[in-house]
């Protein structure tokens, strides 16, 4: 039976970090996930320790043995308990918190397959741990890929306050960039950019195009990509009906976007866009992993172990991270009635 609540995955993140604390004051406030029904995915012992540190009294939560007993109203919770005598230090990188954050994210995958979770959002994880812990991936979203080998189009999009930012390519080494950009990978990553968007449910997907090259290439006097890969691929976008502009010099085309002019940026190579999203606001930005078999997203900061059980934590990326999966996750829903 389909739901008409979207079921939400909560996963606690890293025991060591402070993702504990951020899922329980998520779940503090019903407000928070109001038209939706968490089930947090992770040790009842770790989520005990995160209202500890976000210095709260703990909120009623229902304990279940499967996902699919979390229905109705209120907090569920699947209770990962390990084998551990003892939970792993905070604030510090160990395999035991490496091979707890692995494991529950693995589960969380296989609920994603067997149609369980109507959206997933995970609490920080840390990239060291889950190295040391036996992880192969060179981050989780490869991860997830591997997880999902069947799916296509599978990439990481930064949402900074209502603003989406997608890279055509991503983690490779500069030198690399130029030999994989062509007219294809740019139409294809405005289409994926532009969908995503809509379905987000925003009304005006407006996105600017970086440049590659300074001063955006300066008609050919600073470099040709411009001319030859990335307009043709701008109007090949337009003809679609993607409304795309650009290419705009990259030192100047956020500042279109945080004057609201845009909704959207399409940047050709990592750094190009993250620098820009992390000076305008790290303490609130998304990570939304896009092209998946339901909405997956994170906070787009890391475990902030310097932090962990001082009461600091900043629930605002977390937030904003389970609003836009939620938000998605009941457009889905919506489309199957």
């Amino acid at each position: 039976m389909t739901r008409t609540v979207p079921r939400i995955g909560l996963m606690l993140g890293d025991p060591s970090g402070i993702g504990p604390e951020l899922a329980a004051r998520l779940i503090a406030d019903p407000r928070n996930w109001e038209g939706s029904t968490p089930l947090l995915i992770g040790d009842r012992r770790v989520l005990d320790r995160g209202f500890e540190h976000a210095k709260i009294a703990k909120v009623n939560i229902l304990e279940v043995l499967n996902a699919a007993e979390a229905n109705g109203s209120g907090v569920f919770l699947l209770n990962r308990r390990g084998t551990d005598a003892e939970l792993p230090p905070i604030g510090r990188v160990t395999p035991e918190s490496g091979r707890m954050t692995l494991d529950d994210l693995l589960f969380s995958m296989d609920l994603i397959r067997k149609g369980l979770l109507d959206g997933f959002v995970f609490a920080p994880l840390n990239k060291q741990a889950l190295m040391v812990a036996g992880m192969k991936a060179h981050s989780e979203l490869e991860l997830l890929k591997t997880e999902f080998p069947d799916n296509t189009g599978l990439e990481e999009i930064n949402i900074l306050d209502g603003a989406w930012a997608l890279r055509v390519t991503s983690h490779i080494p500069l030198k690399d960039v130029v030999a994989n950009l062509s007219v294809e990978k740019v139409l294809a990553s405005l289409r994926f950019l532009a969908a995503a968007m809509g379905a987000n449910g925003q009304k005006t997907t407006r996105i600017a195009v970086a440049a590659l090259n300074p001063h955006g290439g300066e008609n050919g006097l600073c470099g040709t990509e411009e001319l030859e890969i990335i307009a043709p691929a701008i109007r090949m976008a337009n003809k679609e009906g993607i409304d795309a502009a650009g290419p705009f010099p990259a030192d100047t085309v956020f500042l279109k976007v945080r004057s609201g002019e845009y909704q959207g940026v399409l940047n050709m190579y990592h750094d190009q866009g993250q620098i820009a999203t992390k000076l305008i606001g790290l303490s609130r930005g998304v990570t939304y992993h896009a092209g998946f078999l339901v909405p997956i997203a994170t906070p787009a900061h890391g475990t902030a172990f310097d932090i962990v059980g001082t009461g600091r934590a900043d629930l605002g990326p977390t937030q904003a991270a389970y609003e836009v999966t939620a938000r998605i996750a009941r457009e889905n829903l919506g489309k199957k009635k």
